[in-house]
């Protein structure tokens, strides 16, 4: 079985669009554990925010904003920088 180009391009955007929106998810639920609850499940949160996600294509953007901006910012940059990205995110 050979793959056309195009069927092989197909495949590897729809990888990348899944594991950019997970990856998403594990960075919030990361930053929250650190910042907020260390007992945080973080598999049962990064589920509930990849299902909001998936509920529309402004949920998916404002969680790519959130992760964005609490990545490799300190709990107390967080806190100060991120609340209006991140309110409201599962």
């Amino acid at each position: 079985m050979s793959l056309r180009p195009s069927s092989l391009l197909i495949l590897l955007a729809l990888g990348a669009l899944t594991t950019g929106c997970s990856g998403n998810s594990g960075t919030i639920c990361d930053k929250r554990q650190e910042c907020f609850s260390s007992g945080l499940d973080t598999g049962k949160c990064e589920k509930a925010i990849d299902a909001w996600a998936d509920e529309s294509r402004n949920n998916e953007d404002r969680v790519a904003e959130c992760a964005d901006c609490v990545s490799g910012n300190s709990c107390s940059r967080v806190i100060e920088k991120c609340i209006d990205d991140c309110l409201g995110i599962p």
